[in-house]
C-alpha cells in the first residue's frame, strides 16, 4: 500500500477515524480505490484490537473483528469473515501456518509509532463520540425544518388545501434530505402518498449503498412498491426535493406515478423540463402530472449549504479530492 506516507500523530489518527465513523456503510474496496491510508488506518485500528504477541484462536479472533465492526468500524459494509481476510492478505493480522492461531501483524511506519500510543478504546471511544455529536447536528437540523411545517386543515377552497398539502408532504422529503447528508450524500428526499397517507420515503445514497440507481425517488418508490405489493403505483403522489433525473422520471412512467411534485429545478441533470422533459414526451404511454418549485428556495439552501461544507472538507483534506458530488 502507501508506503512512502508521512507519519501520522495520534490525534490526526482519532481525528480521521472519527471523520471516516460518519459515513455509511463504505466496502473496503472503495476505500482501497479512493484512498489506501483509510483503509489501512481502518485495519491498523482493528489489529489495534488484538494485544501484541498474544495469540487468538478462530473463534476468539472472530468476536474482536465483529466487536470492532459494531464499534470502531461501524461505518464499514462488511462481516468478521471477509475483514479478517483482507487483514490477513495485507499483513496486518497474521495466521498460523496450521490455519488455527491469529495474532496481530504489522504495522505501517507512517502508523507505528502512534500505534504505540493509542489503543482499541481510545478509538472506539473517539468513534462513538463522533457519531452521537453528529447524530445531535443531525437532529437538530430536523427539528428546524420540522418546526415550519405546515399543518393542512379543510379550510379554504380546494386550490389552498391542495398548496398547503403540498408543502407539508415537501418538508418531509426535506426532512429525509437531511438523513442523506448525515451519511455524507448528497441531501436529496422523497416521500410517495397514497389517499393523504405518507406510504414510505427516501433518501439519496448511492456512495454508501454502492448503488447507481438508490436515488432517494427510487428508494421511496421501491419502499411503495412493496408494502402495496404492486410495482404499479397507480394514484400515488410523489414528492422529492430536487428535480429527477432521466433514470428517475422513467422509473415513475413505469410505475404510472399519478403525479410529481419537486422543488429545486436541476439545470444539469433534471428531466422534467430544465435538460429534457420526458413527462411531455407524447409518445409515451402514461403522462404523469407534474408541479415544480414548492419549497424551491429551501431545497436550493439545503444543497448549497451542503456543498459549501463539502468544499470546506475537501479544503481541510478531510475528503479526497475526487470525492463525488453528484446525486
Amino acid at each position: 500500500m502507501n508506503e512512502t506516507s508521512s507519519a501520522l500523530t495520534a490525534s490526526d489518527w482519532l481525528e480521521r477515524i472519527s471523520q471516516l465513523a460518519l459515513r455509511h456503510g463504505v466496502h473496503l474496496s472503495t476505500l482501497q480505490q479512493k484512498d489506501g491510508r483509510d483503509l489501512e488506518l481502518l485495519f491498523a485500528s482493528a489489529a489495534l484490537a488484538f494485544p501484541a504477541g498474544t495469540l487468538f484462536s478462530e473463534r476468539d479472533a472472530n468476536k474482536i473483528l465483529e466487536r470492532f465492526l459494531a464499534s470502531a468500524g461501524v461505518m464499514v459494509s462488511t462481516d468478521h469473515v471477509e475483514l479478517r481476510r483482507w487483514m490477513i492478505d495485507t499483513g496486518f493480522l497474521q495466521r498460523s501456518d496450521y490455519g488455527t492461531d491469529y495474532r496481530r501483524g504489522t504495522i505501517p511506519d507512517w502508523l507505528a509509532d502512534s500505534a504505540q500510543q493509542l489503543d482499541f478504546e481510545r478509538i472506539a471511544k473517539a468513534v462513538a463520540q463522533s457519531r452521537s455529536a453528529n447524530e445531535a447536528q443531525r437532529e437538530t437540523r430536523r427539528q428546524a425544518w420540522l418546526a415550519s411545517q405546515i399543518e393542512v386543515t379543510e379550510d379554504g377552497d380546494q386550490a389552498t388545501i391542495e398548496e398547503s398539502a403540498d408543502e407539508t408532504y415537501m418538508r418531509l422529503a426535506l426532512d429525509q434530505a437531511h438523513n442523506a447528508w448525515a451519511l455524507s450524500e448528497v441531501p436529496v428526499g422523497a416521500v410517495v402518498v397514497k389517499d393523504k397517507k405518507v406510504l414510505a420515503t427516501g433518501f439519496n445514497h448511492p456512495i454508501g449503498n454502492a448503488d447507481p440507481t438508490a436515488h432517494a425517488e427510487i428508494r421511496a418508490m421501491r419502499a411503495a412498491a412493496q408494502l402495496l405489493g404492486n410495482y404499479r403505483l397507480t394514484d400515488c403522489e410523489l414528492y422529492v426535493t430536487l428535480e429527477p433525473c432521466a433514470m428517475c422520471a422513467g422509473a415513475m412512467q413505469h410505475a404510472r406515478i399519478k403525479r410529481l411534485i419537486y422543488g429545486a429545478a436541476d439545470p444539469k441533470t433534471g428531466a422534467c423540463g430544465s435538460v429534457i422533459d420526458l413527462f411531455a414526451e407524447p409518445r409515451l404511454n402514461h403522462h404523469t402530472t407534474v408541479r415544480a418549485g414548492v419549497l424551491a428556495d429551501e431545497s436550493r439552501r439545503l444543497l448549497s449549504s451542503f456543498f459549501v461544507e463539502r468544499r470546506e472538507l475537501k479544503r481541510q483534506c478531510s475528503l479526497p479530492p475526487d470525492a463525488d458530488e453528484g446525486e
